[in-house]
């Protein structure tokens, strides 16, 4: 599920490939490059200063990472599904980029298309409550999953998800399984969920109880 860069690059890249856990970029490194990702999911993690490690992202097909708005990057981008992608030198990128704005004035949604998911996780641990973490962060990434045979595909591991969330991996599950038994979601497969009820998972996420 590919959609359209927000900034798109009129070159001819070569496609790449990573395997699940491998590493793209690390935090702290120079930024030389920027990431298109064309198939698959990918996180952002930071280390904390007690060497906690804090997932802060995920990014999905279409979106542009490692944006060189400074000069080293800011969080470790790592593969959580397979992924395809493409990526482009610093030099060329801010080439493209600055024609690109130019023309059709991209400077601020191209930095806010990677800036965003960051800054959506701040809101969502925010919630108050597990089931309210958990609801907040389906309904901010459930539309952006591949669609395969009716139902989502959902590969984000629960212990990614935990990370996210701030939360133990057992109340993420637990919280799975009550908005199942909720009638809110189907997850016919640990991979697989459907949406059923919109509107009771956006009621749980802003704190309604039901």
């Amino acid at each position: 599920m590919h959609r359209p860069a927000t900034a798109p690059i009129f070159l001819a890249p070569i496609m790449r490939q990573a395997d699940p856990g491998e590493v793209l970029f690390l935090e702290g490194d120079p930024c030389e490059y920027v990431y298109e990702l064309r198939h698959g999911i990918a996180r952002g993690v930071n280390i904390s200063v007690e060497g906690e490690r804090q997932i802060t992202a995920f990014f999905f097909a279409g979106d542009q990472i490692g944006l060189p708005i400074a000069e080293a990057y800011r969080f470790t981008a790592e593969a959580v599904t397979e992924l395809c992608f493409v990526r482009y030198s610093r030099p060329c990128w801010i080439e493209v980029f600055i024609r690109s704005c130019c023309e059709q004035g991209r400077l601020l949604p191209s930095i806010c298309a990677e800036q965003d998911p960051i800054f959506r996780r701040g809101i969502i641990v925010g919630r108050y409550g597990v089931l309210a973490r958990i609801c907040a962060f389906l309904i901010s990434v459930i539309d952006r999953l591949p669609e395969k045979e009716g139902m989502r595909v959902f590969p984000l591991p629960r212990v990614d998800i935990a990370a996210y969330l701030a939360l133990a991996p057992e109340s993420v599950c637990r919280g799975f399984r009550q908005l199942r038994e909720m009638g809110i979601i189907a997850m016919p497969q640990r991979d697989r969920l459907r949406l059923e009820d919109r509107q009771g998972l956006e009621a749980i996420a802003s704190g309604a109880q039901i």
